[in-house]
């Protein structure tokens, strides 16, 4: 027998107390695991900018403009090569990581047809993230006119530590906010599912519609509380006078 959505919605309210007692208990698993076992990691980043190869003054073409995007491309590579991690890291002990850590979490890259490169690393502090970018970005542009005879690169901004954002693997809140969407459709889920395989007659409804007939009449349930109890009188037969007998 098809159910309609109102014995669907009569289901959710008849198990509305099982299906908010399994949300809870999720809600508070994800609340208890993100507290303890989950590290929030933040992200910083420092934007460089390239400046144009050729004066203002001067005619643009586009051998100039495809030059200079190219250069954007040799810059990006340079920031991440191991000439500039390894001075930074050498000048800078206190940060404490390897080249292979710092260029596992670090990420260099441009925006299409812009002069920008943004360089983005991801740490479990964020004060110390904003330090690592601005500083390889400083460290950057101290060895290009060494490297490149170009002194064309400025930092344009930087992340600013006063100011932390929202973890980067999602904060308590949204985890809590999954948790509990995910949980009540599971729930839901599988109660619908029992009650698509449980073949037991419950309503006058479903009994007509398995046995084809229209039904006369329909026993309540009885609590073994209001049963009725069987009758202590003893049967006489029919003529038989009542004796009473005194002590």
């Amino acid at each position: 027998m098809e159910k309609s959505i109102l014995d669907y919605f009569v289901l959710i309210r008849k198990k509305l107390w099982m299906i908010a007692l399994f949300v809870l208990l999720s809600c508070l698993t994800t609340f208890y695991v993100s507290k303890t076992f989950v590290e929030p990691v933040y992200k910083a980043n420092t934007q460089v900018l390239v400046s144009s190869t050729f004066k203002s003054e001067e005619a643009i073409d586009l051998n100039d403009v495809s030059m200079n995007l190219n250069l954007i491309e040799s810059y990006k590579e340079i920031i991440k090569s191991d000439h500039i991690i390894q001075m930074m890291l050498q000048s800078h002990p206190e940060f404490g990581m390897t080249q292979k850590q710092l260029l596992k979490n670090l990420k260099v890259s441009s925006t299409d047809k812009t002069q920008i490169i943004k360089i983005e690393l991801e740490d479990h502090s964020y004060e110390k993230a904003v330090v690592i970018t601005k500083t390889l970005a400083d460290t950057f542009i101290s060895e290009v006119p060494g490297l490149m005879n170009m002194n064309n690169v400025k930092i344009l901004s930087s992340s600013d530590s006063a100011v932390k954002p929202l973890p980067v693997n999602s904060s308590v809140v949204i985890n809590l906010a999954l948790s509990f969407i995910l949980s009540a459709m599971a729930a839901i889920g599988v109660f619908f599912f029992f009650e698509n395989i449980n073949d037991t007659i419950r309503s006058e409804k479903e009994a007509e519609h398995i046995v084809g007939l229209p039904v006369l009449s329909s026993i309540g349930t009885i609590k073994r509380g209001k049963a009725a109890k069987p009758s202590r009188a003893r049967s006489r037969e029919v003529g038989e006078k009542a004796y009473v007998t005194a002590k």
